[in-house]
């Protein structure tokens, strides 16, 4: 156990919503709890979420709640994309994975707030284990209201590290499928290299029932002989001691319940994936605002401006050179992982406890692997110093996802049962 634990997180696997007694609870949590909170931009009432949990078809998602980060598309709601250029912005469809997850029996009950464009400008949602400290962004509402089961799930997405960081803020389960697994269509675009659909949940059983309905994938059989590496990586100075204790903590309890941890020195092939990855950011999000930016320049923060201004300088020969330091990097990490026989890679998930509220944190342990297009999950596994929850990240090989659940999920019960 770690020496100054307070106690383990408590992660359930047993909260199971479908019946009007967890709707109640949940839409009571809502009325509770929203005005300290402040994970909705927009909702639907009480009434609605109500009728269309009678009529909801049946499947995999039936009786689920699920919240919708606001620069995702719904046709009876309104998309933002917590920017005053697009209030009251209605879109005329659901994006696909909304449309997805209503196929599937789920009832969205409304929009989460998000960042200025899914970028890093704070908002006004809170963690709800300490209002002063930041839930993380930029899926800053759907961690936080699915931390404070107000929903079972929620969409956010990932182009740096928007769904694990705030899952590692709010002591969630936060999942980003691999890039390019689940289309983008209706999502508001930030970096056509690095944009990913993810979700949280409380437990990884609901993610992974949240991937089959977004996939169709069947169940895969259970593989017990994982190999997992505790990764150093580069940016390894990063680490608060507390996150650092944690993750040494769960190598020892993932290798007492027979899971093989290797440690593994920093990847000469990864040195250079950082840097790389901010440049192909920078240049794409340039361009992707050059209406935003030509049309509306008054109504973007001066956090983004300034980022405009830096983003400039990108020449398109530093924009090929990145892309194709990034794409040799994924050729090598994967004969890598592949050689080595690694079914996924332990790592921090943020730098610490979530910081105080006027930042969404730093980024630092997931941008490389955003870049390389793995799928990562974030776990839960104890409180820190300050009572705030701290956990592991999990990453795992391209195309692999139902693997590296599998793979969650035996880690999920190894450090919760400890």
């Amino acid at each position: 156990m770690l020496e100054d634990e307070r106690r383990p997180f408590p992660v359930s696997n047993d909260w199971v919503v479908g019946t009007k007694d967890d709707l109640a609870a949940e839409l009571e949590r809502v009325t509770q709890r929203d005005s300290t909170v402040l994970a909705w931009t927009a909702r639907h009432d009480d009434d609605q979420i109500i009728d269309a949990s009678r009529v909801a078809p049946d499947g995999l998602l039936s009786g689920w709640t699920v919240g919708v980060k606001d620069v995702i598309n719904t046709f009876d709601l309104p998309t933002e994309r917590g920017s005053p250029i697009y209030k009251g912005h209605r879109p005329v469809s659901d994006a696909a994975c909304v449309a997805m997850a209503r196929e599937a029996g789920a009832v969205v009950t409304g929009k989460t707030v998000t960042t200025e464009f899914a970028l890093f400008t704070p908002n006004i949602t809170t963690n709800p284990h300490d209002p002063l400290r930041s839930p993380g962004g930029s899926s800053s509402g759907s961690a936080a209201a699915v931390a404070d089961r107000q929903v079972r799930a929620a969409f956010g997405t990932q182009t740096v590290g928007s769904v694990i960081r705030p899952a590692a803020f709010c002591g969630v389960v936060g999942f980003k499928p691999s890039r390019r697994l689940l289309p983008l269509a209706g999502v508001a675009t930030l970096s056509h290299a690095f944009d990913t659909i993810g979700w949280f949940t409380q437990n990884v059983a609901d993610s992974a029932t949240m991937f089959r309905a977004m996939t169709g994938s069947p169940t895969p059989e259970q593989n017990l002989n994982h190999k997992v590496g505790r990764y150093l990586s580069h940016q390894w100075e990063a680490s608060a001691p507390e996150t650092l204790k944690v993750l040494d903590y769960s190598c020892e309890a993932l290798a007492a319940n027979g899971i093989e941890v290797v440690t593994i020195d920093p990847l000469p092939h990864l040195e250079s994936v950082f840097d790389a990855a901010n440049t192909i950011l920078h240049y794409e999000i340039f361009r992707v605002f050059a209406w935003e930016r030509t049309h509306h320049l008054n109504l973007i923060s001066d956090l983004l401006q300034k980022m405009f201004i830096k983003a400039s300088d990108i020449s398109h020969d530093d924009y090929l050179g990145a892309q194709k330091i990034l794409f040799s990097a994924r050729l090598a990490h994967e004969e890598f992982m592949s050689t080595n026989q690694f079914d996924a890679l332990l790592t921090p998930s943020a730098p610490g406890e979530a910081p105080l509220i006027k930042t969404t944190g730093d980024s630092v342990f997931n941008r490389v692997w955003t870049a390389l297009g793995v799928p990562t999950i974030h776990l839960p596994v104890h409180l820190g110093p300050n009572g705030l929850p701290l956990g592991v990240q999990l990453t795992g090989r391209s195309w692999c996802d139902e693997e590296l659940l599998l793979i969650a999920m035996d880690a999920e019960s190894t450090l919760t049962a400890t």
